[in-house]
C-alpha cells in the first residue's frame, strides 16, 4: 500500500503542535488562541479538525487552488449585499467568520475591510495611542526563545572582549543554550540557533531586536 505524504509548512507545523497540545489538556483554549493569533470560534473549529481528521485538519481546503474569489468576481457584490441587509454592524473579523460559516465564502478580514471600505459601507476608525502593557510569558516550554547579546570583558584581561549569545525560554526564563564568540554576527547568531534546534526542537518563534544581523 503506498504511503500518503502530507507537506506542511512551518507555519502549519507549529499550528498542528499547539492544537495537539490543547486536544492533550496541556494548553488552554484562551493560550491557544493567543499563541496563534486566532478567535476562540476558530480554535474550537480547528481542535474539531483535527480530533475528526488528524493531520490533515490543519491544511487549508484551498491549498494549491486558485481561490473561487479570483474566479467569481460577483462573489464581492453579494459580500457587500449580506453586510448591508444582514450584518450590518459586525466587525470585519466576525463578519470573514461568517462568511466562512454560513455562506462558504473564505475570505480574510483584510478583504472584507478593503471591500467595505471601497464600498462606503464602513468608515476607517480612529486609532487611540496604544498604552504599554506588560506581555504574558508563554504558557508551556519552548515556544518563545528570546536572543540576547552581552559584550564584556567576560576573562578578565586574560583577553579581548568577548560577546556572550544567549538564549533564553520566555516560559521559564532558563538559559537552554549559550555561547561565547568574537563578534555579534548573523552567523554566529545561526550557529546559536541551530545548536539550540539540535538540542531543543523548533521553537514556534524567536524574540529578537531590530539589529541588522536578524
Amino acid at each position: 500500500m503506498k504511503e500518503e505524504v502530507i507537506a506542511l509548512s512551518q507555519k502549519e507545523v507549529t499550528r498542528y503542535s499547539i492544537i495537539r497540545d490543547l486536544i492533550e489538556h496541556k494548553l488552554k483554549s484562551k493560550e491557544a488562541a493567543r499563541l496563534l493569533n486566532l478567535s476562540s470560534r476558530q480554535i474550537r473549529r480547528l481542535k474539531k479538525k483535527v480530533k475528526r481528521d488528524g493531520l490533515k485538519g490543519i491544511i487549508h481546503g484551498n491549498k494549491g487552488k486558485i481561490p473561487s474569489i479570483a474566479i467569481l468576481a460577483p462573489v464581492k457584490k453579494t459580500i457587500g449585499n449580506l453586510y448591508s441587509t444582514t450584518y450590518k454592524g459586525y466587525n470585519c473579523s466576525h463578519f470573514a467568520e461568517t462568511l466562512k460559516e454560513e455562506h462558504d465564502i473564505s475570505v480574510s478580514r483584510e478583504f472584507v475591510r478593503t471591500l467595505l471600505l471601497n464600498a462606503n459601507l464602513r468608515t476607517k476608525s480612529r486609532k487611540h495611542p496604544k498604552h504599554r502593557t506588560r506581555r504574558d510569558r508563554m504558557p508551556k516550554e519552548g515556544l518563545l526563545i528570546q536572543m540576547d547579546t552581552s559584550e564584556h570583558d567576560w576573562f578578565e584581561g586574560r583577553g579581548n572582549k568577548a560577546f556572550l549569545i544567549a538564549t533564553i525560554d520566555d516560559a521559564t526564563n532558563e538559559v537552554p543554550f549559550a555561547l561565547f564568540v568574537n563578534s555579534d554576527s548573523t552567523e554566529n547568531n545561526m550557529l546559536v540557533i541551530k545548536e539550540l534546534i539540535l538540542r531543543k526542537g523548533m521553537p514556534a518563534a524567536f524574540y529578537v531586536d531590530r539589529a541588522s544581523q536578524f
